[in-house]
């Protein structure tokens, strides 16, 4: 079972991840946060968990290509946002 994922259009989406490190996006760096200059990179599952209840947003895989979103994220089965 997957600790972190986004649920849209009824399906679980994970985490994206990048050279094995979870890749998100911190919420002060506003429109700019999905920059590659403003990545914050976490190599554990519990950092990410624990940032994205700070307000960062993280980059989940999608049907294209990884996205980086706040919206509908789940932590262990329980709505974040």
């Amino acid at each position: 079972m997957l600790r972190i994922y986004r649920l849209f259009n009824g399906i679980q989406w994970p985490p994206a991840k990048k050279n094995g490190l979870f890749v998100l996006g911190d919420p002060h760096a506003r429109s700019e946060k999905h920059h590659e200059k403003n990545e914050v990179l976490v190599r554990s599952e519990d950092e990410a968990v624990r940032l994205l209840r700070e307000g960062f947003s993280i980059r989940v895989e999608t049907e294209t290509r990884p996205s980086l979103v706040r919206r509908n994220l789940f932590i262990d089965g329980v709505r974040l946002t």
